[in-house]
């Protein structure tokens, strides 16, 4: 059988695995102005807390939307498959530094 990796994976941006157990993978990312992640998937069951928010624009196809994350903003992220095109880019000036809580579940 195929172990999942409950890893987020982005082409173009290494990340960092912070903390690692049976239960749950954390990885921190950082964003440079200007940088996309790359077309990508998320396995669900996500969490992300903006250690410093930014300026994000989030593309699904042909769909972009453009908001700012606060510092200390928590979300939750449900499954997205590669068919959904999707990939968030840095549209503004500074570095914007978050990490991943994947449920390992």
């Amino acid at each position: 059988a195929i172990q999942q990796s409950f890893h987020q994976h982005y082409p173009n941006i290494p990340g960092e695995v912070v903390f690692e157990n049976d239960k749950v993978v954390v990885q921190k990312y950082v964003v440079k102005p200007g940088q996309w992640e790359g077309v990508h998937t998320h396995s669900g069951n996500q969490l992300y807390v903006h250690l410093k928010g930014g300026e994000w624009t989030m593309r699904y196809g042909d769909k972009k939307e453009t908001s700012v994350a606060k510092d200390g903003s928590v979300g939750w992220m449900d499954k997205v498959t590669m068919a959904q095109d999707h990939e968030s880019g840095n549209t503004g000036k500074e570095p914007i530094e978050f990490l991943w809580i994947t449920l390992k579940q």
